[in-house]
C-alpha cells in the first residue's frame, strides 16, 4: 500500500469540497479512514488512535506525549515530500503556534512546517521549510479559534498555499541540501522532547498528488 501517491479514489464521506482524487482521506470526525478509497484501520495510520473523539483528533496543550506521528504506509508517502496536503483543523486559542504537520529528518536539522504561528503577524498560518537555507509562505490574516482548513503543495520545486479560501501564496525556490525526512506527525516535533505545543483538533486529513495552485482555494473554502 505504501507510496501511492498515483491512486485515485475519492473518500466515501465528502470533505470541504471533496478533492477529486484522495489517496489518503483520514476523515477524524466521522472515523471513517481510505486508503486509495479502500478502509484502513486508525490504528496502522497513527500511533495515538486513542486520542481520536467527538471532535476529532485531539493535540492537547504542553503534552510531553501529546504529539501524534504518522506510521506505517501513511508514513511513508508523507515522506516522499511530492504532494498536497489538506487539513481541516479547529483552532482553540490564541495563544501559541499550532502545529498542523510537522516533517523532520533523523537528526532535526531539516524540517518542513505547516503552522498557525503567533510569532509574525498576528495570528497567521505559514508553511516553512529550513534546511541551509529556507523556503516559507505565509497568510497574513487572523486565523483565531474556530474551523479552518488549509492546503499545502510541497514539490522540490516549490511550496504553494491557500487557507479558507484565499488567493494562493507560493515560493518557486527549489530547496538545496534538503535530507530525507524521518518523521511526520501532528502537533510538534516527536523528536524534540517537550511535547506538543498547543491544544488543537485535527478533523480530516487528505493527502493528493499535487496538485496545481488554482485548485488550492476550492480545497480550502
Amino acid at each position: 500500500m505504501g507510496c501511492l501517491l498515483n491512486s485515485f479514489i475519492l473518500s466515501s464521506e465528502p470533505p470541504l469540497p471533496p478533492p477529486e482524487v484522495a489517496v489518503w482521506s483520514l476523515d477524524f470526525l466521522n472515523e471513517v479512514y481510505e486508503v486509495d478509497g479502500s478502509p484502513v484501520l486508525l490504528a496502522d495510520i497513527i500511533d495515538k488512535p486513542e486520542r481520536v473523539g467527538a471532535s476529532g483528533l485531539e493535540i492537547p496543550l504542553d503534552d510531553a506525549d501529546g504529539v501524534v506521528s504518522a506510521i506505517g504506509d501513511c508514513l511513508a508517502d508523507l515522506l516522499t515530500m511530492n504532494w498536497t496536503v489538506v487539513i481541516e483543523w479547529e483552532e482553540v486559542t490564541t495563544d501559541g503556534a499550532t502545529y498542523l504537520l510537522y516533517l523532520a529528518d533523523v537528526d532535526d536539522n531539516h524540517t518542513i512546517v505547516i503552522e498557525r504561528s503567533t510569532a509574525f503577524t498576528g495570528l497567521r498560518v505559514d508553511t516553512h521549510e529550513a534546511n541551509y537555507n529556507t523556503r516559507n509562505v505565509e497568510i497574513n490574516t487572523s486565523h483565531g479559534p474556530g474551523v479552518h482548513n488549509i492546503a499545502v503543495t510541497r514539490t522540490d520545486a516549490l511550496i504553494s498555499m491557500s487557507c479558507d479560501g484565499s488567493d494562493v501564496v507560493t515560493q518557486v525556490v527549489a530547496p538545496i541540501s534538503m535530507n530525507p525526512m524521518a518523521t511526520a506527525s501532528f502537533g510538534g516535533d516527536p523528536t524534540e522532547g517537550y511535547g506538543s505545543n498547543n491544544n488543537t483538533f485535527i478533523r480530516k486529513f487528505y493527502l493528493l498528488p499535487p496538485r496545481d495552485d488554482a485548485d488550492l482555494p476550492a480545497l480550502t473554502a
